[in-house]
């Protein structure tokens, strides 16, 4: 039970209630519909109250690891229980060929798919930062450009104005406001 429900809540209570969350989705308790919604309710939260209510059906964080402890162990015992090859045999369709053992498939739970996945390919995906630096890097390209071109007219040319301002300005205005927002609300290794 939470004590003060009606406590005003910080970035920190609001991310540790996207953890879980997040935590809870990857163990198929939320689906993907759920979870968007209770992602931009519980940034968009107020009070500790509001977080509460986002988590008050789902098992609390030390229930977790118990519970993918004892999931574990079970898919182990499972496993190692489960015959390969079916006890009952199949008649052969015909003499001359030879009935093969069928492996009997394991089965793996989704998150364990997903995180071995994750694994595998190394990284969770492309981070908010990576793609900003690319934005970054293609807007000061094009600025480069703009920019000798200008200077190519105004060595040629009589003096003009410093007209790649336009082609810099609007779009580093909008990637200065995104990097603003994906700082406040990322960790350091997003």
């Amino acid at each position: 039970m939470l004590r003060q429900p009606a406590m005003r809540a910080s970035d920190v209570d609001r991310e540790a209630a996207v953890e879980l969350l997040r935590t809870h989705h990857d163990q198929g308790r939320l689906t993907l519909d759920e979870y968007t919604e209770r992602i931009g309710a519980a940034y968009s939260a107020v009070t500790l109250g509001e977080l509460a209510q986002l988590l008050k059906d789902l098992p609390p964080p030390e229930h977790l690891e118990y519970d993918v402890e004892v999931l574990r162990a079970a898919w182990q015992r499972s496993a190692a229980v489960q015959p390969v090859v079916p006890p009952t045999p199949r008649p052969a369709r015909s003499a001359a060929a030879p009935s093969v053992p069928v492996p009997v498939p394991v089965p793996v739970p989704v998150a364990a798919r997903m995180r071995q996945a994750r694994e595998e390919s190394g990284r969770d995906g492309v981070s908010a930062r990576r793609i900003l630096r690319g934005l970054w890097t293609a807007v000061l390209a094009v600025t480069a450009v703009n920019v000798a071109i200008w200077f190519l007219v105004l060595i040629t040319e009589q003096p003009v104005y410093f007209w790649p301002i336009w082609v810099f300005g609007p779009p580093a205005a909008v990637l200065g406001a995104a990097e603003l927002c994906v700082r406040r609300h990322s960790g350091p290794d997003s």
